[in-house]
């Protein structure tokens, strides 16, 4: 079976109430979810993001129909979840005080698809977006509006995180220019 990849992940300021809300929606999905349940899931995620559209200053996306690259994209993705390179030590502590430096989060889902499939099809076409704009803020509600078009038997994996976990350690100015976030793109419009 050949495969195809779309992941997206979002950067926002840190919003304790949004953050709670995705990471509780997450840790409360079952392991042993229906296809309906992991729509379900996704969905609610899309929901849940859709008006802070506006808020979002750094992203990016992918969709590809390469099978090797699909994979390979796709465990990288994975291992966002996992790894711990780059990562700080100590919590960042709460946005604030004197020096009033903001703290962000971030929001990535990624999902394998079994290539040429109407779901793969149907996210194909809408991620069938001009170069000039891959990176504007429309583009990332668009993508989140077309959630709706996986069909979970056609998702072969899938993986969904928000960082960071706990709000102290919200990500720093500092953080987003270290190698590891150096992806992240900054959006316009």
């Amino acid at each position: 079976m050949r495969h195809s990849i779309l992941a997206m992940e979002v950067c926002m300021r840190l919003d304790p109430s949004l953050r709670a809300s995705l990471r509780e929606r997450i840790v409360t999905h079952p392991l042993a979810a229906s296809y309906q349940d992991k729509w379900n899931l996704y969905m609610g995620a899309a929901g849940e993001l859709l008006p802070h559209v506006g808020r979002f200053e750094r992203g990016c996306w992918d969709y590809f129909n390469d099978d090797a690259r699909a994979q390979k994209d796709f465990k990288m993705w994975c291992d966002g979840m996992t790894t711990e390179e780059g990562a700080r030590v100590a919590p960042s502590g709460q946005a604030g005080g004197y020096r009033d430096e903001p703290r962000y989060m971030t929001f990535t889902m990624a999902f394998l698809l079994a290539q040429d499939t109407p779901c793969d099809l149907a996210i194909r076409a809408l991620c069938n977006v001009p170069q000039t704009a891959l990176w504007r803020r429309d583009v990332f509600q668009r993508i989140l509006q077309g959630i709706g078009y996986l069909n979970f038997a056609s998702v072969k994996g899938d993986v969904i995180y928000v960082i960071p976990g706990d709000d102290a350690w919200g990500l720093t100015v500092e953080d987003l220019t270290a190698k590891k976030f150096e992806y992240l793109r900054l959006l316009e419009g």
